[in-house]
């Protein structure tokens, strides 16, 4: 062992040496030195007193000297080098693995499709016709053959002439509905609903009018008959003039026959045997008559009476259809192009799950999600930020851009539009993301944040009924009004543009014509139970109510409570408030037959001078 590391001190010394130009004295002191400590080594009973850092294969093999740590670290890379080869060939099986599961769905979903268009459309099966007065080689000509398809026309035995039987082939909308789930009703079911809904309205009508046109027939033919009468006997003039009972047709013919085929009148003498008995006989007609007339009467009184009770039915029925539903929105907003609108993008994909505290893509635009500010049913809104802006966004579970439509009609009727709110929708296969973003210099808040300061509630409180009075000015009705719905956007405080973020109760009067009460309006039930509206009242009413709700919220941070008072509403604990907000509330809640543009414009002036 001291043997080997003499040499390997030699070795090591010879090649200082040479590198740095050594002396041949300092070579020779430097064996000296190897020998003594090889001595030392052996004296020591044979066991090596140094210790060699490096390993000594490699060293005698030649090339890079390597100490004992650095190999180790070339053996862990090397060994990291083939645990990420061998990761890398996994997935690189596992994603072959997917495009080939990938292919195979895209070949099984194309033939499915084939199979269902061609049950969708079958080919129509060819006809012809045969003539039994043809021989019996054109018969045996125009029998199918045993590779074409069977005829569908034939000749029964007991028929002369020509006998056709045409085969139409199946509607695709009677698969669609064959395949439609149960209890779910298709489109076509709707529409022949709708269809049959109308038609029966059109027969009512066209029954009455067929009625009143009979009716007025007969008053003319019996006033015509009067004026032959009087005009044939100028004595009988004053009995005509006389007031009587109003006879039917029937009745009136039956009595002129009796009056003019009785030969004690045209005799001017005593009524023989045949005519009294002509006289009962005519008596006995007259009875038979009235009763068939009364047996008509009650007829058309019962015709009446199913009129009235269809004409009830069709109203309950048009009471029934929400006008909030999104099929009824849909056909409505086929009615304009508003998918050619530049804020308006569509997205051939399903529509992303949003959550708090992710990252949403949009148009190429990327938002995070900070918090969620609405959760109901299949609506969310959020607050997101985007290039250092707070912006809203709305998802909903709903194709139909119904919030942008009506955002856009507020906006091109507002007379601040300058200070309004930015608006992008993109639409997905099975719903709709609506964002809200301010313009340069302005920002976005919820008004539900601004707190219970009087002076920012008076201020918040006029800019809502601009808002109301401005949707009302256009026939809209959002019929939904809450601090957690509405939004304001400014550069200062007294300056802010009020926006409804959600949409979802809305109506447009000028499209919903038959909404005419708050009966048919789904989110004013709760109100028309408590008492507050009565069902006949004008659709407007129900956001004077919201607007109570909104302000009374901001100035007391709890939810409204009304009572009733005599035939007037008041407001629990209202002795808190000032006289001025007392009237506020009053006038809101107790509308009374006065319009809402009217009160909304009284409220806004006495607001204005106290807080503006």
């Amino acid at each position: 062992m001291s043997l080997l590391i003499v040499i390997d001190s030699l070795f090591l010394i010879d090649a200082g040496a040479e590198m740095e130009g050594l002396s041949v004295s300092s070579l020779s002191a430097n064996q000296s030195t190897v020998q003594v400590n090889m001595g030392a080594g052996l004296h020591d009973g044979g066991v090596a007193s140094q210790w060699s850092p490096y390993c000594k294969e490699d060293l005698m093999r030649g090339g890079e000297e390597l100490c004992f740590e650095e190999l180790r670290a070339e053996r862990y890379n090397q060994q990291k080098q083939k645990e990420m080869e061998e990761k890398m060939r996994h997935l690189k099986e596992q994603q072959e693995q997917l495009s080939q599961e990938l292919e195979e769905k895209k070949r099984l979903l194309l033939r499915k499709s084939q199979q269902i268009s061609n049950v969708d459309q079958p080919a129509a099966a060819p006809f012809k016709i045969l003539d039994e007065s043809g021989s019996k080689e054109s018969v045996r000509k125009s029998e199918p053959s045993s590779d074409e398809l069977p005829d569908d026309v034939f000749l029964r035995p007991d028929e002369k002439g020509l006998c056709v039987r045409v085969q139409f082939p199946t509607r695709p909308d009677q698969n669609l509905q064959q395949n439609r789930p149960p209890g779910q009703p298709s489109r076509t079911e709707r529409d022949l609903r709708a269809e049959r809904d109308l038609r029966a309205e059109r027969d009512l009508r066209a029954e009455r009018e067929l009625r009143a046109e009979r009716d007025l027939r007969a008053e003319r033919d019996l006033r015509t008959e009067r004026d032959l009468r009087a005009d044939q006997d100028p004595d009988s003039q004053e009995s005509v003039s006389q007031p009587k009972k109003q006879l039917s047709p029937i009745e009136e013919i039956s009595v002129e026959a009796a009056s003019l085929t009785s030969p004690g009148e045209l005799s001017g003498g005593n009524f023989s045997p045949l005519d009294q008995e002509q006289d009962q006989n005519q008596n006995q007609n007259q009875e038979q008559d009235q009763n068939q007339n009364q047996d008509q009467e009650q007829d058309q009184e019962q015709d009446q009476e199913q009129d009235q009770d269809q004409d009830q039915e069709t109203l309950s029925q048009s009471h029934a259809v929400d006008p909030c539903d999104p099929e009824v929105r849909r056909q409505l907003l086929d009615l304009f192009d508003i998918t050619s609108s530049a804020n308006l993008h569509s997205e051939q994909r399903p529509l992303p799950a949003v959550e708090e505290c992710s990252l949403l893509d949009l148009g190429g635009d990327t938002f995070f999600i900070e918090s969620r500010l609405l959760d109901r049913h299949s609506v969310s809104i959020f607050r997101a930020a985007a290039d250092n802006q707070s912006v809203f966004i709305k998802v909903e579970r709903c194709s139909a851009p119904w919030d942008f439509y009506l955002f856009t009609r507020l906006k091109e009727n507002s007379p601040s539009a300058d200070r309004a709110a930015l608006i992008s929708c993109f639409l997905f296969e099975d719903g709709c993301v609506t964002v809200y973003t301010p313009p340069a210099d302005h920002q976005l808040t919820v008004v539900a944040d601004c707190g219970p300061d009087l002076a920012r509630v008076g201020v918040t409180a006029v800019r809502l009924l601009e808002l109301v009075l401005q949707l009302h000015g256009c026939s809209l009705l959002h019929a939904g009004l809450q601090p957690g719905v509405l939004a304001s956007c400014g550069a200062a405080a007294n300056q802010d543009w009020l926006f409804p973020l959600d949409w979802s109760s809305s109506l447009d009067l000028d499209l919903q014509k038959d909404v005419r009460s708050v009966q048919q309006i789904p989110s004013a039930q709760g109100y028309i139970r408590l008492g507050l509206l009565q069902p006949a009242d004008p659709p407007h009413t129900v956001d004077l109510v919201g607007v109570a709700e909104t302000i009374y919220f901001l100035l007391t941070n709890s939810e409204m409570k009304p009572e009733r008072h005599g035939s007037s509403w008041t407001l629990k604990h209202s002795d808190v408030f000032t006289s001025t907000w007392r009237r506020f509330f009053g006038l809101l809640l107790n509308a009374g037959g006065r319009s809402s543009i009217s009160i909304l414009s009284e409220l806004k002036d006495q607001l204005s001078e106290l807080y503006l």
